[in-house]
């Protein structure tokens, strides 16, 4: 009796491993498959470090984006001139702002996907998915627009 267990455990020994190894190939083939995106990290901002990016920049496609800080939280809002961007805020309708999360120094996104950078200590500010923000005049078919603005 001890016999038949010494043999069985001997011939195990030599099953499992080989069939560990039948697996691993199909194991590391599915992990290859298979795709995770992180979440972007969020940033804090210093206390003024929005300061210089709170101002009116002039799109090339002649919309106006303006950015702006309410509390510890930061909008972007488009309108199609400066002077339409005056007459809302002076109207009591309000203009539709879109929330900026950060996510960087200088780098921020929204919820629907647009990321947001300034550069040249907010001279300049690059917008990709230009598209995804509320009050984009962009062709319909158009993706992934990048837009390049200074002030």
């Amino acid at each position: 009796m001890k016999k038949s267990f010494i043999g069985a455990a001997v011939v195990l020994s030599f099953l499992i491993p080989a069939a560990a190894q039948a697996q691993s190939p199909a194991q590391a083939q599915d992990q290859a498959s298979i795709s995770v995106t992180a979440p972007r990290q969020s940033y804090t901002l210093g206390a003024n470090e929005f300061t210089e990016f709170a101002n009116m920049y002039a799109l090339s496609n002649g919309q106006v984006a303006q950015f702006v800080q309410r509390g510890n939280h930061y909008y972007v809002q488009l309108k199609d001139t400066v002077r339409s961007m005056q007459r809302a805020e002076n109207s009591t309708k309000k203009m539709v702002a879109t929330r900026l999360r950060p996510v960087g120094p200088g780098a921020f996104v929204t919820d629907s996907g647009a990321e947001l950078s300034f550069r040249d200590n907010g001279e300049e500010v690059r917008i990709s998915g230009f598209e995804r923000l509320p009050d984009a005049r962009v062709a319909a078919a158009q993706t992934n627009v990048l837009m390049v603005a200074r002030r």
